[in-house]
């Protein structure tokens, strides 16, 4: 009994190391993380000291990067730090996939980025000396974008089909949005005072030209939005006035003066000027439309679903040396608990195959923007105060910044390539690469 006993605790201890993380891979020493099945494998000290070195450069540090303990210094690192990762999860997720650049893709896509953004080669060599990068590195930035956009392709592959029967659904299932309802354009004469509004039925029974209409509705109408216009108020829908108006107004015969008639507002005179009948859009005229919007969500689910696999793998990968540790790594902890909140989830990515669940610690950081094309529609759910998916250099919210992005009016994050056509930043970056904290392309 005893042997058993003993065996059954070494093997439940065993288990149980394993399910803790401690048989996570060390991190070679002189390195500072390590992503498994990555081109490149581990993350050098000095591969750090340079990102680091050119994320202040890009901040716009004053005298370099910030002494450790600062807390400049705990941005710079974290954003550095996951620059490096992420640039190994595209070279990772790239070879899985067989994605490839070629050399002289690499050269074309870096000229055209010479031409939008310089205005020649002098002031480009000028900008990469500021910003702390190498030729070399440009190359690997641009190289990286590529994979990126490739990346993106395929995931978005196929989106963009949708069979006719489901365009045929939609339209019958979402008949409301097809169908225009009767409007009316209407004159108005609107007064508190029943005997005002009787003057201007008079007035109005012996001329109702549009200069009479005019005239009397300057002087005896109360209602400011029509009173200047003639009394006239275009598209009037049923349902968007009092009960009593709709009553009067849609019963009426165009051209026929209606009132005095008595609503909440006061007393009306109205005459229908012109009727607008009911209109559905037949399929035919619509199913472009509903196409383009229901290949637009495809793609979404797609993009969304993709990111959310992507970061859970590649953090599952991903592991750091101690000092080095941020939310991208697995072996990072979970976030303090706060008092009266519900125990933290354990952030530590779900084993291989089970849900595509983005890890909570990284969500919290935030998603950066990355150097994508364009999306069609940003996706839905980023975290408070994260930056939007979007093209080389897009803005972040108003008011916001990228995290561990310097605040509005600062020099861009590392990596940032500046607009097409756009003057370079003094102190800029080179040619983007994808940025600390994103995933690859997520929409199209």
């Amino acid at each position: 009994m005893a042997i058993l006993l003993g065996v059954f605790l070494v093997a439940f201890f065993a288990i149980y190391a394993i399910a803790q993380g401690l048989s996570d891979p060390d991190v070679p020493s002189g390195d500072v993380a390590v992503v498994e099945d990555a081109p490149g494998g581990a993350i050098t000290q000095d591969e750090f000291d340079v990102a680091l070195e050119q994320a202040a450069a890009a901040q716009g540090a004053r005298g370099g990067v910030p002494e450790e303990g600062d807390p400049q210094y705990e941005v710079l690192k974290e954003q550095a730090l996951g620059d490096l990762l992420l640039a190994r999860w595209v070279a990772g997720e790239a070879e899985e996939e067989g994605v490839t650049v070629t050399d002289t893709e690499l050269e074309q896509q870096l000229e055209q980025i010479k031409n939008q953004n310089f205005g020649d080669e002098k002031e480009y060599q000028r900008f990469l000396d500021q910003s702390g990068f190498t030729e070399q590195d440009a190359l690997d930035r641009v190289r990286l974008t590529l994979l990126s956009q490739r990346i993106q392709e395929g995931v978005l592959s196929g989106q963009e089909d949708v069979p006719e029967e489901t365009v045929e659904t939609f339209y019958e299932e979402n008949a409301s949005q097809f169908e225009q309802p009767e409007a009316r354009d209407v004159r108005v004469i609107l007064n508190e005072d029943e005997a005002e509004v009787e003057e201007a039925r008079a007035a109005l029974a012996q001329d109702d030209s549009d200069r009479s209409w005019e005239e009397v509705a300057k002087e005896l109408s109360t209602d400011e939005a029509s009173k200047n216009d003639g009394g006239l108020r275009s598209s009037v829908v049923e349902g968007q006035s009092d009960a009593t108006f709709d009553e009067q107004v849609f019963g009426a015969p165009e051209g026929e003066l209606v009132g005095p008639f008595e609503t909440g507002e006061g007393f009306y005179l109205a005459q229908v000027v012109d009727i607008k009948e009911a209109q559905t859009t037949p399929l035919e005229e619509a199913s472009e439309q509903i196409t383009q919007q229901i290949a637009s969500a495809q793609q979404q689910a797609a993009a969304d679903q993709f990111e959310a696999n992507f970061v859970n793998k590649w953090t599952q990968r991903t592991f750091c040396a101690e000092g080095f540790v941020i939310d991208r790594c697995a072996n990072a902890p979970p976030p303090p608990r706060q008092e009266g909140q519900p125990p933290v989830v354990s952030t530590r990515p779900a084993a291989p195959g089970s849900a595509g669940t983005v890890t909570p610690g990284l969500i919290s950081g935030g998603l950066a923007q990355g150097p994508y094309p364009p999306p069609v529609e940003q996706p839905a759910g980023l975290p408070p105060g994260a930056a939007p998916i979007g093209p080389p250099g897009a803005p972040a919210p108003p008011g916001a910044a990228p995290p561990g992005a310097a605040p509005p009016g600062a020099a861009p994050p590392a990596g940032a390539v500046p607009p097409a056509g756009a003057a370079p930043p003094a102190g800029g970056a080179p040619p983007a690469a994808p940025p600390t904290g994103g995933a690859p392309p997520t929409a199209p």
